[in-house]
């Protein structure tokens, strides 16, 4: 009895237990009790209940942390959502860089500079007064659809009078973007003028037309001499169109051959289109 009492206290770990001592007590009064088999048994549902126990605890102790869990990730404001930046959108108009420069105006008028008195920008959902443009050759007329004017800048050059050259010379260009079949009807009604222009009148210069001048995709040239002598002074005038922008350019410069000044503001006004046309924002 002594070995299975060390053998069984050392196994369970319990030798102190006091259901271990009864069954010992009962075992040395009564021989016929089968001590070892009573103490198997009683080990065996002692480990049972701690298993449960464990199991349990475990439970109790699992659902302490989920349900918490739970209600945290319920409790957590969701991550702002993030809409990726649009840049603002460029209004439409004809800013300064669609314009000639110096360089290219100094190609057919020599040592001109720029003249601010001639500079001006007109957007008519901003200006409408100034919507109604100018329209012509050799008159101004008011154009009959100002409301397909969208913006329009002009630009101004000059070189002042000398004895030889007894009167300023200039370069004037205007730009105009249009929407809804504006700029064919710009042109258009500039050739339907340059009849007029043609014919002599009392006491005005005598205008020659080309109404196909070959620049863009329509155009209109008109000229004129109004200061006579061995060192004329021509005013030659070009309405072309390009798509939705018109370029209206007028150069008053001395020149003795006529028709290759003609050719030369022609030219430019090819030039100014096409810059125009890159440089327009729609």
């Amino acid at each position: 009895m002594d070995g299975y009492q060390h053998g069984e206290g050392h196994d369970d770990g319990c030798g102190d237990d006091p259901v271990a001592g009864a069954l010992r007590a009962l075992g040395s009064s009564d021989p016929g009790v089968d001590v070892v088999a009573l103490s198997a048994a009683a080990r065996g549902r002692s480990r049972a209940v701690r298993r449960r126990r464990r199991t349990v605890a475990g439970a109790v102790a699992a659902v302490a942390v989920v349900v918490p869990l739970g209600l945290s990730q319920w409790s957590v404001a969701p991550p702002p959502v993030r809409t990726p930046a649009v840049a603002p959108q460029q209004a439409a108009g004809v800013p300064p860089e669609a314009l000639l420069d110096d360089a290219a105006v100094r190609e057919l008028l020599p040592s001109a500079v720029a003249d601010p008195a001639l500079a001006a920008a007109v957007q008519p959902e901003v200006e409408p007064a100034a919507s109604s443009p100018a329209v012509g050759l050799c008159r101004d007329d008011v154009f009959g659809l100002p409301a397909t004017v969208v913006a329009a800048r002009s630009a101004g050059w000059y070189v002042e009078s000398t004895v030889v050259q007894p009167l300023r010379q200039s370069v004037g260009e205007r730009v105009l973007l249009f929407r809804d079949g504006g700029a064919r009807e710009f042109v258009l009604q500039a050739r339907e003028q340059a009849g007029g222009c043609a014919a002599d009148a009392p006491g005005s210069a005598t205008w020659r037309v080309r109404p196909g001048s070959g620049v863009g995709d329509d155009s209109v040239t008109g000229w004129t001499t109004p200061f006579e002598g061995q060192n004329p002074q021509h005013r030659v005038r070009v309405v072309a169109r390009e798509g939705d922008v018109v370029v209206d350019l007028t150069a008053e410069v001395f020149a003795a051959d006529e028709s290759a000044l003609v050719q030369r503001v022609q030219a430019l006004a090819g030039e100014a289109l096409a810059r125009a046309g890159a440089g327009v924002t729609r």
